[in-house]
């Protein structure tokens, strides 16, 4: 086999062992989904996902990151400045969500090792949730400049406190209606709103 052929079907191994990852993190979460299984899945041997990825967490953080991105481009495809702030605001957050949905335990998942994995995933993490608070601070500077918000309104604060505010109510949400902390789509929607006004509010006193 030539080193083309070589290098084309490893490629198509690892898009075979991230689809297979990514279904199993849907619906096993990290911790269950093992490398067995995801090779398994792939129809490929655990040597063959080694030729590929160092270690699961390596296999999850891609997957991660992947996810990470539609959710990005649904927030930032979603901006309308024909909104007023909050709406476009909340818009925003909830095209984000409704796009996470499907992946809400493999996003659970990254929660959770933000908070317990080694250094070097706990940054990747961190790294992918600042990519959210980056496109809300571009949607308050943006409106800054529009005279939306006042000139010295603190925009970094505040999109940190709507970074906290989009992932503490995505951990609420992605738990079942009537489970401890959980809440439906609309207790989301609503609960939301009602935050973003507080906080523009805020900025603009």
């Amino acid at each position: 086999m030539s080193s083309g052929a070589r290098a084309r079907s490893k490629e198509r191994n690892r898009l075979k062992i991230l689809d297979s990852a990514t279904q199993m993190f849907r619906e096993r979460g990290f911790e269950a989904a093992t490398l067995r299984d995801i090779a398994s899945a792939a129809g490929l041997s655990t040597g063959a996902l080694f030729a590929n990825f160092t270690d699961k967490t390596e296999i999850f953080l891609t997957v991660v990151e992947a996810e990470h991105q539609r959710v990005l481009a649904a927030m930032r495809d979603s901006y309308d400045e024909s909104l007023p702030l909050v709406e476009r605001l909340h818009r925003q957050l909830m095209q984000g969500y409704a796009v996470s949905e499907a992946n809400a335990r493999l996003i659970l998942s990254a929660f959770v090792m933000k908070w317990s994995a080694d250094q070097t995933a706990l940054n990747e993490v961190a790294r992918l949730s600042d990519d959210v608070r980056d496109a809300l601070f571009d949607t308050l500077t943006k409106a800054q400049a529009r005279g939306e918000l006042p000139k010295d309104a603190p925009l970094h604060d505040a999109s940190e406190v709507l970074e906290d505010l989009c992932f503490a109510n995505m951990r609420r949400a992605f738990h079942k209606a009537g489970e401890a902390g959980g809440f439906d789509a609309a207790t989301l929607e609503r609960n939301m709103l009602t935050q973003l006004k507080l906080v523009i509010a805020g900025l603009k006193a």
